[in-house]
C-alpha cells in the first residue's frame, strides 16, 4: 500500500471536496466520457457507470457509427445519460474516390443520427498518417490537393451541417497522428474557406499539449470556434488530474468567450478506470471553477 503523505492527502481532500459541489455546470459545460471504460461493458453499462459518477454524457465513437439508431436509443434509455457526440467518416481525405464519397454519405447519415440523438457534433480527423496523394508541384502540391478536396467535401455537407443543426467538428491531432491537421490556427483556416456556419474546432487538450506553444493563448485568439473540448494529460494521455495537467489557463480563456459545451475526457487510466474517472471528473469541475 502507498504511503500517504500529508500532499496526497491535501490533494485527494480538495478532490474529494469538489465532487461534493452541486453539478451546476457553471458556464454552462457538462462533463463526458469517451475513454475510459472497464472492458467488456456494453453501452448500456457505461452509461449507468457514468450516471453514477456523475457525468453528464457519453461520446460514441466509430465502434458505433454502424450501429443503428435505435439501438443506440435502447442502450441509454432510462439512465440519463446523454450523448455528447459522435464520430464521423475519418475518411475525407482517402485517396480513392468512391471512398471519399462514401465519407460524405456517412457523415451525412452521422449528422442526422447526432440531431435525433441531441449530440452536439460529429467529430471528424480528415486523415491520419502521412501524405498519400501525389505531388504535382508547381502546378499543385500534394497539400494544395488535400486541401482542395477537404473543402469541397465539407463544402457539400453543408447543406445537412445547416439542416440538423449539429456542428461539424473538425479536430486538429498531433504530428505522430497525421502529417495534416495539426494546430488549431490551421483548423481555423481551413473553416475559414468553407464559408458556412456550423463548422467549428474540437480543442483537445492532449494534442495541443504538444502541437500548441501557449494553449491559453491559442484558445484566447481563436477559441470562439472551440465547439467541443477533449481533456487528457501530458504526453502519456493518462486522465486529467494524473500529472496533474494546468487546465485552468486554457479554460479561462473559453470562459471568455462564454463556451458552454462539452468538456469531455478521452484518455488512459492510471489505475482501474472507474476510479481515475472519478477522479477526473472531480479534477476537471475544480479547475472549471477555479479558471
Amino acid at each position: 500500500m502507498a504511503r500517504l503523505t500529508r500532499r496526497n492527502w491535501l490533494q485527494n481532500a480538495s478532490l474529494f471536496a469538489a465532487s461534493l459541489l452541486p453539478f451546476e455546470k457553471p458556464g454552462g459545460v457538462r462533463f463526458s466520457v469517451r475513454t475510459p471504460f472497464p472492458p467488456g461493458l456494453t453501452l448500456h453499462a457505461r452509461a449507468l457507470l457514468l450516471q453514477r459518477l456523475g457525468f453528464d454524457g457519453i461520446e460514441l465513437g466509430e465502434e458505433w457509427t454502424a450501429q443503428p439508431l435505435d439501438h443506440i436509443q435502447t442502450q441509454l434509455d432510462g439512465t440519463g445519460i446523454a450523448v455528447s457526440a459522435v464520430v464521423g467518416s475519418l475518411q475525407l481525405l482517402n485517396t480513392d474516390l468512391e471512398k471519399r464519397q462514401q465519407a460524405i454519405a456517412t457523415d451525412r447519415q452521422q449528422l442526422e443520427k447526432a440531431r435525433q440523438l441531441g449530440a452536439a457534433g460529429v467529430i471528424e480527423v480528415p486523415v491520419f498518417g502521412e501524405n498519400k496523394f501525389p505531388d504535382r508541384a508547381p502546378h499543385q502540391t500534394a497539400r494544395q490537393t488535400e486541401e482542395d478536396l477537404l473543402i469541397a467535401g465539407l463544402k457539400k455537407l453543408a447543406p445537412e451541417v445547416k439542416r440538423s443543426g449539429v456542428s461539424l467538428l473538425l479536430e486538429p491531432c498531433n504530428r505522430k497522428e497525421t502529417h495534416f491537421l495539426n494546430t488549431q490556427a490551421y483548423g481555423a483556416e481551413l473553416i475559414g474557406r468553407v464559408k458556412t456556419p456550423g463548422f467549428r474546432l474540437l480543442s483537445d487538450f492532449y494534442h495541443m499539449q504538444v502541437e500548441e506553444k501557449n494553449i491559453a493563448q491559442t484558445l484566447a485568439t481563436i477559441g470562439n470556434l472551440t465547439g467541443y473540448v477533449h481533456l487528457a494529460d501530458g504526453e502519456q494521455r493518462t486522465e486529467p488530474g494524473s500529472l496533474p495537467f494546468d487546465y485552468r489557463p486554457g479554460f479561462r480563456a473559453l470562459k471568455k468567450w462564454n463556451y458552454a459545451g462539452w468538456l469531455t475526457i478521452e484518455s488512459r487510466a492510471t489505475d482501474q478506470p472507474e476510479a481515475a474517472l472519478r477522479r477526473a471528473l472531480a479534477y476537471v469541475k475544480q479547475q472549471w471553477a477555479e479558471a
